[in-house]
């Protein structure tokens, strides 16, 4: 899921998401709400977005549906295309995408660079950086995704910095439309687990291919 919005700070690998929230926080996520937290950037109109989320599926599930970014087209509203440009290592993709603007602005056409890791057996970390962009002077984005709970915790960070003050009147709509993005991801998710989508077991192994993994490993988020 690449919508284009956002330069992000790294997440520490060390510390547990869970444990950097507080008690209101992890009380709100447990009630099946997404915790999002916006922060104003310097010589940005548009924020730092951070948004928190807890998926009933494993980690892995969830890191193999966001790391097909070709689906984006089914479960995205804004996406209009996806297309795969490059795939120069296995664990990194060049692809472009197509969101419908509002107020009748032009679509927007970038083309992003996508990473996948795994610091640990039940973590994983997508980040992303814009390459090519109508509205976007420089955008990136992360990922990380923890067992949590018997669940995913997501923790999704964006940010942009715009090439035109016009994205001013944007703000409001387009934190909107990552935070639906968001929920659209975990209910995708969620629907493929529910199934025991055939969809899902191919994702799984694209995922444990990109990241390297033997053939004689157990299958990822099969447990």
């Amino acid at each position: 899921m690449m919508l284009c919005a956002f330069l992000t700070s790294a997440l520490a690998v060390d510390a547990p998401l869970w444990n950097g929230l507080s008690s209101q926080q992890k009380g709100q996520l447990l009630a099946g709400k997404s915790l999002a937290i916006e922060e104003d950037a310097a010589g940005s109109p548009w924020p730092r977005l951070t948004i928190y989320h807890l998926v009933r599926s494993s980690p892995a599930k969830v890191a193999a549906v966001f790391w097909n970014s070709e689906l984006d087209l089914q479960y995205l509203a804004h996406c209009q295309s996806v297309h795969i440009l490059a795939r120069p290592v296995p664990q990194v993709q060049e692809a472009r995408f197509t969101l419908k603007m509002p107020f009748f602005l032009p679509d927007e056409v970038y083309v992003s660079r996508i990473e996948v890791k795994r610091p640990s057996p039940e973590s994983y970390d997508i980040s992303w950086h814009v390459l090519e962009s109508v509205y976007a002077k420089q955008c990136a984005g992360n990922v990380r995704i923890e067992n949590e709970k018997g669940m995913a915790l997501l923790c999704y960070k964006n940010f942009m910095m715009p090439k035109s003050s016009f994205a001013c009147l944007l703000r409001s709509q387009a934190c909107e439309q990552v935070k639906e993005s968001v929920l659209a991801l975990a209910s995708q998710v969620e629907k493929e687990t529910a199934s025991s989508s055939p969809l899902l077991k191919s994702q799984l192994e694209a995922l444990a291919m990109a990241l390297g993994l033997p053939n004689h490993a157990p299958p990822l988020g099969l447990h």
